[in-house]
């Protein structure tokens, strides 16, 4: 008989063969080899029951094809003995289908057996099976249709799990692969090999590819700088599994590409990796562009402390900081020169030593301020900064001007007292003192001289005014009690307009030099006649140096343009400025010169060159350097009538140097002054006046001229200006030597085809050596008359006498080719003064003007002249007329600009928009006392067609109107 246990542990094993039989293999038949005849199953479902042998092998038969094979797991077994040959057997366990069965389930099943002893075996008499067999269909003696369900839920579920899990590595492998910085893998161990690496970091090196990166680096630390190498395997070294990372920054060398260098800040630490392996991941990324520009801004930083430092040093030879505290000094700036034994030491003993130095005046303040106790308590009170100058023994033996300047400093360490203090050497800013000094007290003396000048000029202004004024209430007051006198009447009028116009310049060389200082000075650039302006020129000045007894010469040397770009009314203010001033201060029996030519070209300018030449008073040497200043003169007594502003000379050099010219002058006293002033011409391309100055030249071809003049040069210069236009010619300096020239030509079967005679030559004058070679030639040569007078006086004498045509002086290239161009028309006078025109009388003008004495003499002088005349009190009024007026009954209207109601600006906008024929086309002259270029401008774009300026001139007054009207 065996022993117990041995029987319980046979039974534990049988029942554990039954159930891996049966689960695991699916052999129903070993379990039914086992049934005893009369066995009683009771299984899990409902209908699970049967008893004997043959009926409970047909159950499991019936439900063999449902079997699956299945994984047990977790088994346990206890076994009693039931008597002393049945065991009841008891085990659970833990069941689940194979792989590939199609099905899924995990339960825990318990079977209870009872197992009776036959023979060396046990037989089954009792089943019963506990397994949780709630899905069991009907008819089913296995989970079978549950199992496929679930295992179909399940493997629909994985698929989605999968699915996921792919979308989520793709995700992950494409996040890891565009970090924008490297992450790399390596081995822990000495050979430090390469486990992964994203994208990153094989393209900031420069690789195209991870498979080219592999292939080239061996380690990471290949790719490290040799100097920073043996740092780095240190760190490395260092690292612990999870024991936390290290981080440094260090530049690197990319292959390729156009960086030479970069930066990367690396982040290192020692773990395990996904698949369980232990390695250092170093993670960095790219710091180029930082660490770039902290190396701009330390640079930078590096220069302003470089600058500030230089500068400092530079602007304070020494230096020191002081600790008031602990009573000590460091001349801490090494490139100073340290003027003590020591560079740093106890502050009361440098102090004693400098004492001595200190100029004894200063000794005193000196120890007040800069003595230890008394600075510690002036900072203690709040004081942030003490100064003081004074003079100091150098190591030259000199004594010096010394500032010195102690400034409190926060200590950020401890609450000692600092202090910096900064010394500077000031002889030169004491020397620039001194001359600043000198300097404000020269511009003192200038602006009280000018003060001074300013008051004369007042006080002159004041009595040059009050003369003409007298001059004029005088002669009118005269005039007036004498009203039977004709001839006294004609005297008085005479005094009175020669003051008026004195009195006229004056307030013109005022309002010029107040536009002058104020910048409203404008200057244009015009194209105007040279031949013309020296014209104008001369018409005024040859009469008033006649009547002085003065000897006036203009020359000029070809060639010279016939027309130029400039402003021709301030060159002839620069001219008549000069040439009154010459006027004023030559006496009786002088002479006045003026020459012009032209000095250079360049840049697209004509350099004209003018020189005025006198033989006066001169001017001292003293009074050279304020010649061109305002209000100056020089012993204005010495003028010819004792007047003057003073300004006409500042007017002519700030009018030169607006110009872009040069103005010099040369004088001696009592043997006269010279004036020469340079001014730039714009030039002028005009075909058309070549073309004719062409033709006039092929007239003179082969001609024979002969040239009548006793100035030397206006001769010589006559017969270069003739022989280069083709003529052939020949100059003589008297009438009678013209004379003898023509008789020897009549008697060599010769004639001249022109002759130029000059006016006024001693012994014959013009006209009679007109009369004589006339009566020789008869009417085959041309004689023109030339002269630098007003000939109106002669020319019906000249005439008589058979001159053709009367030309002025100077004789231009241009003024001659014109003159010749008439050669067909002889009878026709080529530069003779306008006559009068009458054509003028009968017509009507409407003028508006508030002031009733202004608008009377407007009307009296226009009336004198057979002009009809309607006035009106203000442009309101004028406006109204005129739009009642018929189409053509007003010639012009002359208008006032500065009226009561409607100004004349506003008079004009009025009758240009009117809308007629008649109100765009009437000519409507502005009259003003505004004598300003901008005041002519603003008149002119409000519809104006001329500028008259106050007091009004008739003769211009007519000759406008005759310009504009085309009368």
């Amino acid at each position: 008989m065996m022993p117990r246990d041995h029987m319980l542990h046979q039974a534990e094993a049988f029942a554990d063969q039954i159930l891996k039989s049966y689960f695991c293999e699916a052999d129903v038949e070993f379990l039914i080899s086992t049934f005893a005849e009369d066995i009683v199953w009771l299984g899990a479902g409902p209908q699970q029951q049967a008893e004997g042998r043959e009926c409970v092998a047909d159950c499991f038969r019936s439900g063999k094809d449902q079997l699956v094979r299945c994984r047990m797991f977790g088994e346990r077994y206890v076994s009693r003995k039931v008597s002393k040959d049945v065991v009841l057997c008891q085990g659970d366990s833990w069941i689940e289908p194979q792989e590939g069965t199609g099905l899924y389930f995990k339960t825990h099943q318990r079977a209870t057996f009872l197992f009776r002893k036959k023979g060396e075996f046990f037989e089954t008499l009792h089943i019963h099976n506990s397994v949780d067999y709630s899905d069991i269909q009907e008819g089913e003696l296995f989970p079978e249709t549950a199992g496929k369900e679930a295992f179909d839920k399940m493997k629909s579920e994985l698929e989605e799990k999968e699915q996921e899990s792919e979308r989520k590595t793709r995700f992950l492998v494409q996040l890891y692969d565009s970090l924008p910085c490297g992450i790399i893998q390596f081995t822990a161990d000495p050979s430090h090999r390469v486990v992964s690496l994203n994208r990153m970091a094989w393209e900031f090196y420069g690789f195209s590819s991870e498979r080219e990166y592999r292939e080239s680096v061996e380690t990471p630390f290949c790719l490290v700088l040799d100097e920073d190498r043996a740092r780095i395997e240190e760190m490395v070294d260092s690292l612990k599994l999870n024991g936390g990372i290290v981080h440094y920054t260090r530049e690197c060398r990319p292959q390729g590409g156009d960086r030479l260098s970069a930066w990367i800040n690396v982040v290192m630490e020692r773990l395990i990796n996904t698949e369980g392996t232990e390695v250092i991941q170093a993670i960095y990324t790219d710091v180029t562009e930082t660490k770039l520009l902290q190396k701009a801004q330390e640079r930078e930083r590096l220069i302003e402390n470089q600058c500030l430092r230089a500068a400092t040093c530079t602007a304070y030879p020494m230096i020191m900081s002081i600790n008031l505290t602990q009573n000590t000094y460091n001349c801490f700036i090494e490139t100073q020169t340290c003027p003590f034994d020591d560079r740093r030491g106890n502050y009361e003993d440098m102090f004693a030593k400098m004492l001595p130095m200190v100029y004894p005046a200063y000794r005193e303040d000196y120890c007040s301020v800069f003595s230890k106790e008394a600075m510690m308590e002036r900072f203690s009170q709040g004081e942030q900064e003490i100064y003081m100058e004074f003079r100091q023994l150098g190591i030259d033996g000199e004594y010096h001007w010394i500032s010195a300047h102690m400034i409190s400093v926060d200590n950020p360490v401890n609450d000692d007292m600092l202090v910096i203090q900064l010394v500077k050497v000031l002889d030169q800013q004491r020397v620039e003192k001194a001359r600043q000094e000198q300097l404000l007290r020269d511009a003192l003396s200038s602006a009280e001289e000018a003060s001074r000048a300013k008051s004369d000029f007042l006080s002159r202004m004041s009595h040059d005014i009050r003369t003409p004024m007298n001059a004029i209430i005088g002669m009118t007051t005269l005039g007036l009690l004498k009203l039977d006198d004709p001839v006294n009447v004609k005297n008085c009028m005479s005094k009175i307009d020669a003051s008026s116009k004195y009195l006229l310049s004056l307030i013109n060389d005022i309002l010029d030099m107040s536009k002058i200082e104020t910048g409203k000075m404008e200057i244009v650039k015009e194209k105007f006649e040279f031949q013309t302006f020296f014209e104008d020129l001369v018409k005024i000045i040859y009469p008033q140096a006649v009547d002085l007894g003065i000897q006036l010469e203009i020359y000029h040397k070809e060639p010279l343009e016939r027309y130029y770009m400039g402003d021709a009314l301030r060159i002839k203010q620069i001219l008549m400025n000069l040439l009154s001033n010459a006027l004023k201060f030559t006496p009786d029996g002088g002479n006045i010169t003026v020459s012009v030519e032209e000095q250079r070209r360049s840049g697209g300018y004509a350099y004209l060159s003018f020189q005025v030449k006198d033989s006066g008073v001169g001017i001292s040497e003293k009074f050279m350097p304020r010649i061109f200043q305002p209000f100056e003169q020089e012993s204005p007594e010495g003028a010819r009538n004792n007047v003057g502003s003073g300004l006409g000379l500042s007017i002519v050099y700030n009018l030169v140097q607006m110009m872009g010219g040069t103005i010099e002058v040369e004088s001696q006293k009592g043997k006269g002054t010279v004036f020469l002033f340079t001014l730039p011409f714009g030039l002028v391309s005009d075909d058309q006046e070549a073309e004719r100055e062409r033709k006039a030249r092929e007239l003179l071809q082969d001609m024979k001229v002969l040239i009548a003049d006793d100035d030397m040069s206006v001769g010589q210069q006559a017969a270069q200006i003739l022989s280069g236009m083709g003529a052939k010619s020949k100059w003589v300096e008297t009438g009678c030597q013209a004379v003898e020239e023509v008789k020897m030509a009549i008697e060599k079967g010769e004639y001249y085809n022109v002759a130029l005679i000059d006016w006024k030559m001693p012994e014959m004058n013009g006209v009679e050596t007109t009369r004589r070679i006339r009566k020789l030639v008869g009417p085959e040569t041309m004689i023109i008359i030339i002269s630098a007078y007003d000939w109106t006086g002669i020319e019906e004498e000249a005439r008589e006498a058979g001159a053709d045509c009367f030309i002025s002086k100077p004789l231009f290239e241009s003024t001659l080719c014109q003159a010749f161009s008439s050669l067909r028309s002889c009878a026709e006078t080529v530069h003779a003064p306008k006559v009068q025109n009458q054509s003028l009388q009968g017509k009507r003008v409407l003028i508006a003007e508030d002031n009733e004495i202004n608008r009377e003499v407007a009307k009296s002088l226009l009336e004198a002249y057979g002009i009809a005349v309607d006035t009106a009190e203000n442009g309101k009024i004028c406006v109204e007329m005129f739009e009642k007026a018929p189409a053509g009954y007003y010639l012009a209207v002359l208008m006032d600009i500065r009226m009561p109601v409607m100004n004349g600006l506003e008079a004009v906008r009025a009758i240009r928009d009117l809308g007629t024929e008649e109100a765009a086309r009437i000519p409507v002259l502005a009259m003003t006392a505004n004598a300003f270029e901008e005041d002519k401008v603003t008149a002119y774009k409000a519809g104006m067609t001329g500028y008259l300026v106050k007091p009004l001139d008739i003769q211009v007054m007519l000759e406008e109107l005759r310009k504009l009207t085309g009368i």
